[in-house]
């Protein structure tokens, strides 16, 4: 079934590899390799890999579509196109979670639905189709993704919720990095909003600042809720 789903997924993202093994480990979770003798490698050096060209890629875009926008303001657009929650609904996109190889907890479809396995493995890709057949082929895939916005709507959630909670509290939000998660070349941080000592709501990214523009979006989804 993975074989066909791995043949499904190359004719999808319209890039074949000439050489099948790095496909492979790029789907391959560690869970899977901790689990069998069959496979060595997983895909946390090539996800290393995809990151830092992603990054690349993306800024080089930004800078070029919005040349009147300042350093900040493509920032704050670099970091939600490139967090988990945006690269795991690309992955979604081409089902990439139906090709990945995970040990038995990742029998479920919940489990290979999950917002950091998508990401990360989306990554994989990235450097795999990298190494496969060089940074023209790998900016091609991701700009496939990237072009299909026409335009990058951007909300800078913190500054949001702190003017609606100043007008309602007359005080500042707190934030806490409330969990770390993940190896340091790659670290995924949770971050929690307060007013008052009390929860309004979390969020997960790459960064700090990144985990915090989360939180403040999921707390005012549910203030606006209450």
């Amino acid at each position: 079934m993975l074989n066909k789903n791995r043949e499904k997924l190359q004719k999808v993202i319209e890039y074949e590899f000439g050489d099948p093994e790095i496909l492979t480990t790029a789907l391959t979770h560690k869970s899977y390799v901790a689990e069998t003798i069959v496979m060595e490698n997983c895909n946390e050096r090539m996800e290393f890999l995809g990151d830092s060209i992603l990054s690349a890629i993306v800024a080089e875009t930004l800078y070029l579509r919005y040349p009147h926008e300042s350093e900040g303001k493509l920032s704050l657009f670099k970091a939600q196109i490139v967090s988990a929650h945006n690269l795991s609904g690309w992955a979604r996109e081409v089902d990439l979670g139906g090709c990945i190889y995970l040990g038995k907890s990742g029998y479920t479809e919940e489990a290979r639905q999950r917002e950091n396995l998508l990401c990360d493995t989306f990554e994989a890709i990235i450097g795999a189709i990298y190494l496969d057949g060089g940074f023209e082929n790998a900016k091609k895939f991701i700009l496939k993704f990237l072009n299909n916005r026409e335009e990058i709507e951007i909300t800078d959630y913190k500054s949001r919720l702190q003017e609606i909670l100043q007008s309602i509290y007359k005080e500042l939000p707190e934030y806490k990095i409330i969990k770390e998660l993940g190896p340091d070349h790659n670290k995924k941080f949770e971050a929690a909003v307060y007013i008052k000592g009390k929860f309004l709501g979390k969020g997960t990214g790459n960064s700090k600042k990144e985990a915090q523009q989360f939180a403040a979006e999921q707390a005012m989804k549910n203030i606006k809720t209450e």
